[in-house]
C-alpha cells in the first residue's frame, strides 16, 4: 500500500516537471512583413490612382466631383472641369477660344470706335431696308394679322361668287368646306353627266392642286367629289388695317350682326367667345350657326368684303340636312387692349 502511494507520487511529480516549451517570436521577420503588406498597399493606392487619373482625363470630370479636385491636378493630367470654365477677369486671362480678354477688349473698342466714325449714308447702305422690311409677303403665312383678315374676307367672297355662277343648275352639294387661306371641298351630284363634267372643268381651271378621289364602287356615275387650293385673285391686304379695340368688341359684333340681318341671314352663336392672348393683340373666335340658305350666305360674305367691319372667316362648312343647309362658321377678330 505504502508502495502504491509512492509510485502514484512519482508520477505526478514526474507530471509536473513537464514544462510546456516557450515560442520566442522573431521581431526581424515580423518587421519584414509588415513592410510587405505596406507596400502592397501604396502599390494598390497608386494603381488606383493613375487608373482614376487616366478616366478623368478620357471622359472629363464626373459631374459629382465638379468643383472638388484642385485645378493643379487637373492641369497635370490634362484634364477639365467643366464647372471651372467660368472666365475670371485676371490679367490676360485664355478664353476657350484662346485669346485673352485684353484683345477682347481692345477689337471690342476698335469696333466701337469704327462705328461711331460711320456716316448716315454708309449705315443705311450696309443695312438694306429692302431685307428688313419685305414689303412683298406673298405668302398668307407671311401676312400680318390684320391683313389675313383682309385676305380671309376676300378669299371666301371670290369662292362663294364662283360656286354661284358657275355651278350648273342640275348640280347640287351635300357638303361644301372653305377654309383660310384657300383651301377647299366639295361633294354632290349632278342630273346629267355633262353638267358633272362641266362643273368639274370649271373648278379646276380656278384652282391649284385640285384633285377628284377614286369613288366607291357604288357611286352614282354623276357623283361629284373635289379639293384642292382655290385661286385667290387682286387682294386689297390694306382693306381693314386696324385692330379692335377692346371697348369696340360688342360694337364690331353688333354691326356683323346688322349685315348679316340686312341680308336676311340669321346668325347664333356669339355669346362667348374663345380668346387667345399672342402678346401685345388678342384673338377672339366666335363659332356660329346658320340655317339660311346659299344665296343669302353668298350676299353676305360679298357685303363683309366691302364692309369695314374687321371681322374675318377663317372656316365655312356648309352640310345639306333635311332639305335645309346646315352652316357653321369661325369668324376671327384680332383686339388690343
Amino acid at each position: 500500500m505504502i508502495r502504491l502511494n509512492l509510485m502514484e507520487a512519482a508520477e505526478r511529480a514526474a507530471t509536473v516537471d513537464i514544462v510546456t516549451p516557450v515560442r520566442v517570436t522573431d521581431v526581424s521577420a515580423q518587421v519584414k512583413t509588415s513592410k510587405k503588406k505596406t507596400l502592397v498597399g501604396l502599390l494598390a493606392a497608386l494603381f488606383v490612382f493613375v487608373a482614376f487619373s487616366c478616366f478623368i482625363s478620357v471622359f472629363g470630370v464626373p459631374k459629382p466631383l465638379q468643383g472638388v479636385l484642385p485645378g493643379p491636378y487637373l492641369s497635370l493630367i490634362g484634364a477639365e472641369d467643366p464647372s471651372r470654365t467660368a472666365l475670371t477677369l485676371s490679367s490676360g486671362q485664355q478664353t476657350s477660344a484662346g485669346g485673352s480678354l485684353a484683345a477682347q477688349n481692345a477689337a471690342a473698342e476698335e469696333a466701337i470706335k469704327h462705328r461711331n466714325s460711320l456716316t448716315v449714308k454708309q449705315v443705311v447702305g450696309e443695312v438694306k431696308p429692302q431685307v428688313l422690311f419685305n414689303n412683298k409677303r406673298e405668302d398668307y403665312s407671311s401676312f400680318l394679322p390684320m391683313e389675313k383678315i383682309s385676305f380671309q374676307r376676300a378669299a371666301i367672297n371670290q369662292f362663294f361668287t364662283f360656286l354661284t355662277t358657275a355651278t350648273p343648275d342640275d348640280v347640287g352639294f351635300s357638303d361644301c368646306v372653305f377654309q383660310s387661306p384657300n383651301y377647299f371641298y366639295v361633294r354632290g351630284v349632278s342630273v346629267k353627266p355633262t353638267s358633272q363634267r362641266s362643273f368639274l372643268e370649271r373648278i379646276k381651271q380656278v384652282s391649284s392642286d385640285f384633285r377628284t378621289p377614286p369613288l366607291p364602287e357604288n357611286a352614282p356615275a354623276t357623283d361629284i367629289t373635289a379639293f384642292g387650293l382655290f385661286n385667290v385673285n387682286n387682294i386689297n391686304k390694306a382693306a381693314v388695317s386696324k385692330f379692335v379695340n377692346v371697348g369696340e368688341v360688342a360694337d364690331e359684333v353688333k354691326a356683323f350682326k346688322a349685315l348679316a340681318a340686312a341680308n336676311k341671314v340669321t346668325l347664333n352663336g356669339f355669346d362667348k367667345p374663345a380668346v387667345e392672348e399672342f402678346g401685345v393683340y388678342k384673338r377672339f373666335t366666335y363659332q356660329v350657326t346658320s340655317n339660311s340658305d346659299f344665296p343669302e350666305l353668298q350676299s353676305l360674305m360679298s357685303a363683309l368684303d366691302a364692309s369695314p367691319i374687321r371681322i374675318g372667316v377663317t372656316k365655312a362648312e356648309m352640310k345639306f340636312a333635311k332639305r335645309a343647309i346646315a352652316s357653321a362658321f369661325t369668324l376671327v377678330m384680332f383686339v388690343t387692349p
